[in-house]
């Protein structure tokens, strides 16, 4: 590979887009039906590592409802996550980033946050006050969160990462109040974030597998559903929710019925007790020992969006050759190209700088998307389809 050929690009590309961050940033991912919120968070020298701690702690906690349901969002209920990344800087008004909010941190006993007209607080974000993308700074103190007379702690930190979300004091739930027991959070709040942050709704194929056929969607059955609508003897795709003749393999342990499995599930090891289960994402029966459900998600229906579109072809059909998660020797072949990609790149003179260490996405023009992960100019990582928080973007060919 000719990594010279790529220099001109590359370098245009990367200062003309920088690492392509945001200090708001949403990703959905229409396999498994899930938005991720990240925030990415710099705190000033005013922070100890108990604060910054305390802070990531809280907003994830409570924005992804611990001990509680998992957030969704829309009819079809994708599954919502809440991440928070931190890193420590010197000083906000000299280091800020773009791709960062930036905290300063003073003690409310000697230097509390205040506005232009002097009004003290616990905490606030300077004006535009509010994100859905863009890099915010604010002004915090050491007393947010306090505990709170009755027992517990006001919700500042979740107060406030609402608004680098895109939600406004009173908007209800934890926006209009912080004390607990009336901080909440509210379907309202969710909706809004996804709405205005993430500009995408949740797709009708995530309708997929809450057992109703909904026509209206283009389902033609659902795998969870009783019957789930499909007729002689065909399985139910729980990716598309359409009807697909079953490719059961006895002789590799696999069986169009549950009768057919039984007659040949025996235990493999004294004392064991062994029983068939059902797989939603092949129509097919096997036997496992019991105990062992857990580690097979396609017999879970709650656990039916994790059948991801890589393991099916165009129409939603299982492919044999990828079931049960082995890669097959096209995808060896294409990401060892990549990692060559990724090496050659941090090995060039003019480039390893720019490479030495970061999270790359590298789209090849002819065998997809990829990302590599780079320390000190090793890979440490190479895999198939794009990386979560990429510093950089790389485009090229395969013959490149």
């Amino acid at each position: 590979m000719n990594v010279k050929l790529l220099l001109l690009g590359l370098l245009v590309f990367s200062l003309a887009w920088g690492n392509g961050q945001q200090a708001t940033e949403c990703e959905l991912d229409e396999e498994s039906c899930k938005f991720t919120i990240t925030l990415n968070i710099a705190f000033d020298s005013g922070a100890d590592d108990a604060y910054i701690f305390n802070a990531k702690t809280e907003i994830e906690d409570f924005w992804n409802n611990l001990g509680g349901d998992q957030p969704t969002v829309g009819e079809c209920k994708c599954d919502v996550e809440f991440v928070v990344n931190t890193k420590k800087v010197q000083n906000c008004d000299q280091e800020g980033s773009t791709e960062w909010h930036c905290i300063k941190v003073t003690s409310y006993a000697a230097a509390p946050p205040k506005d232009t007209r002097g009004k003290k607080y616990m905490g606030y974000m300077y004006p535009p006050g509010i994100s859905t993308g863009q890099n915010l700074t604010g002004w915090w103190s050491d007393q947010m969160s306090r505990p709170a007379p009755g027992g517990g702690n006001y919700l500042d930190f979740a107060h406030e990462a609402g608004h680098m979300m895109g939600l406004e004091d009173g908007d209800g739930g934890i926006m209009s109040n912080t004390t607990p027991g009336r901080a909440v959070q509210t379907q309202d709040l969710i909706d809004e974030i996804i709405r205005d942050t993430c500009k995408k709704s949740c797709p009708d194929r995530c309708c997929c597998g809450n057992g109703e056929v909904e026509k209206d969607k283009g389902e033609e059955c659902d795998p969870v559903a009783a019957p789930s609508e499909c007729e002689n003897g065909d399985y139910c795709c729980p990716y598309c929710c359409s009807c697909y003749g079953k490719q059961c393999d006895p002789q590799e342990g696999e069986y169009a019925t549950k009768a057919a499995c039984d007659a040949d599930c025996k235990p493999q090891n004294p004392g064991e007790t062994v029983h068939c289960v059902y797989s939603y994402w092949t129509g097919c029966w096997f036997c496992i020992p019991t105990g062992w459900e857990s580690l097979y998600p396609e017999t879970d229906p709650d656990k039916i969006r994790q059948a991801g579109k890589s393991a099916h072809d165009e129409e939603g059909h299982s492919l044999p050759e990828t079931e049960g998660g082995a890669a097959s020797t096209e995808d060896e072949v294409n990401e060892e190209s990549v990692k060559e990609v990724a090496s050659s790149i941090a090995s060039e003179p003019m480039l390893s700088w720019l490479v030495a260490n970061e999270r790359v996405n590298i789209y090849v023009e002819g065998l997809g998307e990829f990302h590599a992960s780079l320390e000190n100019g090793i890979v440490t990582d190479i895999g198939k389809g794009p990386g979560q928080n990429p510093t950089m973007n790389i485009y090229t060919d395969e013959q490149t």
